[in-house]
């Protein structure tokens, strides 16, 4: 399982960092012009998760100890923004994303380490 988490963590970083580099590329980021604060702070958060699901992911691949938790803290914060982000594209009627959106929402809960419970140590 740990495998898994890590390949999905790093493919969804990667994925993330390439849609945002597109929109940023093409002009085509929504409000940039009228909402400059709150774009860069969104951008910087999902920038943010796809950073660390791909530390996370790289970590998890080769054994680092830490992994666990960054990859903890990463699945949290990829949730928050499978959850907030379907509005935007519900709003434009562009449901194949919705369902790209919802469709991650479950894979994430599903294998995160974040969703379950921890083995003991002894």
């Amino acid at each position: 399982m740990k495998t898994i988490v890590a390949v999905y963590s790093v493919i969804v970083g990667i994925a993330m960092l390439v849609l945002w580099t597109w929109f940023w590329a093409a002009g085509t980021i929504p409000d940039m012009a009228t909402k400059p604060w709150e774009i860069a702070m969104h951008l910087t958060a999902e920038f943010t998760t796809a950073g660390l699901l791909i530390v996370s992911g790289a970590g998890l691949w080769f054994g680092a100890a830490w992994a666990r938790q960054v990859n903890v803290f990463a699945s949290g914060m990829l949730v928050y923004s499978l959850i907030q982000s379907p509005g935007y594209y519900l709003q434009r009627n562009a449901l194949l994303l919705v369902a790209l959106f919802v469709a991650a929402f479950f894979v994430t809960l599903a294998i995160s380490p974040a969703f379950k419970p921890q083995q003991p140590t002894s």
